[in-house]
């Protein structure tokens, strides 16, 4: 039985202490140690969702994004509650729903206070006067650790009285033969607090997680890449001056040998969740010289594509680019070593990446080259190895926005709010369950005890609704119910019955005296004083 019983005291610390961390996470305040704040509402810049004298309750968020209503700490203003409508880098646009203008400030993420969580509208003008949003946190956090000292308290005061119980009554009084009353019906201030308890912690954890979309947007890069693969050749006069019977790509071009060069571009685009890419291109050759002159030769006209490939083939004169520096060096009497010559592409492209539509060129594809009287050839200071310009590559990212599950910390465990949904739903049933279990228990100990005993005594029983009423005889206590049944034969009387939870007591009026036996609980009718006889 005492095992039980500190069972049923450790259950109870233990949901109330459950009970004490569901409060302080949320709603303890960062000033100890939390994640919650308190902001009251000062103008009408979120107006009609909310007004001047509100209180919003917020949460720092590991994340934000846009849409979202948070409060931010402005460095001459401090706290102010508006709507994220674009980022910028590192720095957040917000904008007040009742504002045709955005917030000068830009804030960082930590800058930010938290998002909006509860919105209760009227309660910030009230809650003004106390000033200190931590103290009014304070407040409920004493009020939930409040809970736990009165259950403590009340089990201490309890704890007392049975130990003063277990003591032998000076009249002789026992329970010897009395019927066992169930542990959680006879101490059932803790029963009573356990559940409390539990209904509390699950309730606190119902609030916030339906307060609290199950889902959220968050932005996400998705990755992709541009590469290409450039590829020339030229036939030579003379086969023997090459391996294969002319120039092919990372060979120079000898313009003894070879008057027209072939070029040609292969493209390919890589992206995860890509569709409908497409655009166009143009290959070019361009020439020019150190002082910035440009003179563009198209190789290939602007042709669309469609899909993550293509292949684009020009041929460049050879002959047809002298002319052209013979008229520049003719009509401006400037005279240069080697000119440079650029091929490129010119790749625009676009799609959608992860439903998101895209817009890009493809700069990096550039082959630079050197041409002079002798020949053509790549250019050497491009990069450390020219032939590497042969394969060029560039990488981009797609901002998007993806749906990630919220979650709610407990602690050192973030749970999905569709899993606390879930848990604090049969949490509360289990509950109510519980309950209705705890009070058909009550009634089932009442009638059945009436029942049993009734049956036990072979006397009239008669329970009586609250205490029986107390006499002025004098009370004796018997030490089983068979003894005070044989009493209420003996004289003709009924038995009274008081049952309550903590309190489980017989009782017989014989006269002037009143037979008593205690099946559970402390006496609680006092003996009256003796009447002495021939008294005035």
């Amino acid at each position: 039985m005492e095992h039980r019983r500190r069972l049923v005291a450790s259950l109870t610390s233990a949901f109330t202490l459950i009970a004490v961390i569901a409060a302080w996470i949320a709603f303890a305040p960062p000033q100890l140690g939390g994640r919650t704040s308190y902001v009251i509402v000062s103008g009408n810049s979120m107006e009609p969702g909310m007004h001047r004298g509100d209180l919003a309750v917020v949460r720092k968020q590991d994340m934000y994004g846009v849409g979202d209503v948070v409060t931010y700490r402005h460095p001459q203003i401090g706290p102010v509650i508006h709507r994220i409508i674009d980022t910028d880098g590192p720095r957040f646009v917000f904008q007040g729903d009742n504002n045709d203008f955005i917030d000068p400030y830009r804030p960082v993420q930590a800058e930010m206070i938290g998002e909006l969580w509860i919105h209760v509208p009227g309660l910030g003008a009230w809650l003004s006067r106390f000033h200190s949003p931590a103290y009014i946190a304070g407040l409920l956090f004493v009020a939930f650790a409040g809970l736990g000292g009165g259950t403590a308290a009340v089990r201490t005061t309890r704890e007392r009285r049975r130990r003063g119980r277990s003591r032998p009554s000076p009249s002789g009084a026992g329970t010897r033969g009395a019927p066992s009353m169930n542990p959680l019906l006879r101490d059932w201030q803790d029963t009573v607090s356990i559940l409390a308890a539990a209904v509390l912690g699950l309730g606190v954890l119902a609030w916030v997680a339906f307060n609290r979309p199950a889902t959220h947007e968050v932005p996400a890069n998705n990755p992709y890449t541009q590469t290409g693969e450039f590829e020339y050749s030229a036939a030579a006069g003379d086969e023997r001056v090459y391996d294969t019977g002319g120039a092919t790509s990372g060979e120079p071009v000898y313009r003894r040998l070879s008057d027209a060069v072939a070029f040609q571009f292969t493209y390919a685009f890589e992206g995860a969740d890509a569709s409908g890419v497409g655009g166009t291109y143009q290959m070019v050759a361009e020439l020019g010289d150190q002082s910035g002159w440009r003179r563009t030769i198209e190789l290939t006209p602007k042709t669309a594509f469609t899909g993550k490939e293509f292949t684009a083939e020009g041929v460049l004169n050879l002959a047809e680019a002298q002319e052209l520096i013979t008229v520049l060096e003719t009509q401006s009497g400037v005279k240069n070593d080697r000119y440079s010559v650029t091929v490129s592409p010119r790749v625009q492209v676009s799609g959608r990446i992860g439903g998101t539509p895209f817009e890009d060129t493809f700069s990096a594809a550039a082959l630079a080259m050197e041409l002079d009287n002798v020949q053509l050839r790549l250019a050497r200071g491009s990069s450390p190895n020219p032939l590497d310009q042969l394969t060029p590559a560039a990488e981009g990212n797609v901002s998007t926005r993806v749906e990630r599950a919220n979650t709610i910390g407990l602690l050192a465990v973030d749970l999905p709010v569709a899993l606390a949904r879930m848990v604090s739903l049969a949490g509360l049933g289990l509950a109510l369950i519980a309950s209705g279990w705890f009070v058909i228990a009550v009634v089932n100990q009442r009638g059945g005890a009436s029942f049993a005993e009734g049956a036990r005594l072979k006397s009239p029983l008669v329970t009586v609704r609250g205490k029986v009423p107390a006499t002025r005889t004098r009370v004796v206590d018997v030490t089983s119910l068979d003894d005070l049944g044989r009493i209420a034969v003996q004289s003709g009387a009924v038995v009274l019955q008081e049952a309550r939870p903590g309190f489980h007591a017989y009782f017989v009026h014989d006269g002037e005296l009143t037979y008593r036996f205690q099946a559970v609980g402390m006496p609680e009718i006092p003996a009256a004083p003796s009447r002495t006889r021939g008294a005035a």
